[in-house]
């Protein structure tokens, strides 16, 4: 079971948060993500992204399995960024 949507809206809200000053686009990003997710808890409440893809079919679904993949890019880019950024001092 994954975590419900209002968790991860506030998640993705304290990454932009975190990476706003550092990497504006993908803080913008993480912020498109939390607003998706944010409509998502507030239509399928106490679900989570897993839950809400596997089990329904509306319109809502295919954005929030489009941000979900969109959102994990984003991690992807800011972790490998901060690495680099460390490793090369």
């Amino acid at each position: 079971m994954g975590l419900p949507l209002a968790i991860t809206a506030a998640l993705f809200f304290l990454f932009a948060m975190a990476e706003w000053r550092r990497l504006p686009l993908i803080a913008r990003i993480y912020l498109g993500a939390a607003t998706a997710f944010a409509i998502g808890a507030f239509t399928y409440p106490g679900m989570s992204v897993a839950e809400v893809i596997d089990g329904t079919r509306d319109g809502l679904v295919y954005l929030l399995a489009a941000t979900r993949v969109i959102a994990f890019a984003a991690v992807l880019v800011s972790v490998a960024t901060f690495l680099r950024e460390r490793a090369l001092g």
